[in-house]
């Protein structure tokens, strides 16, 4: 079964569920179900400020302000929580803020085993260098 960054540094829901799509497990259908943004697409956006993403294990994840779960990022940059349902807000769907140097942080990221490929808004790229040396990964 496909691990999130095994293939890239930091998969985003379109990698990660494109990955599973392909494999003949039990979670095949599920998965391809969320490839599936056309509802999405269609709901109503709730004109706030978008939420941060933020790498954990390898994933582009959005933490819901609503429930506490968290879940993928999509290319779309829309976020509807499949726990809640963005109830907070009359199920729209949020906008999802993706870093401007994510290619740099994908990059940085990439060198550093799984389990140790995590970012938050809060961290430069200056920082995930400088944590990089420290772990021994240039």
């Amino acid at each position: 079964m496909y691990l999130a960054g095994t293939n890239r540094s930091a998969d985003t829901g379109d990698t990660y569920f494109m990955e599973i799509s392909k494999e003949n497990i039990s979670g095949r259908k599920i998965a391809v179900k969320f490839l599936t943004r056309d509802r999405i697409l269609n709901l109503p956006i709730y004109d706030f400020k978008p939420l941060d993403a933020r790498v954990e294990y390898a994933r582009f994840i959005i933490d819901c302000p609503n429930c506490n779960s968290a879940e993928f990022v999509f290319e779309d940059k829309l976020f509807l929580c499949s726990q809640c349902g963005n109830s907070d807000i009359q199920g729209k769907v949020r906008k999802v803020k993706m870093p401007q140097d994510r290619k740099q942080i994908e990059e940085l990221l990439g060198k550093r085993a799984i389990k140790n490929r995590h970012w938050f808004p809060i961290e430069t790229v200056e920082d995930l260098k400088s944590e990089n040396l420290k772990m021994g990964v240039i």
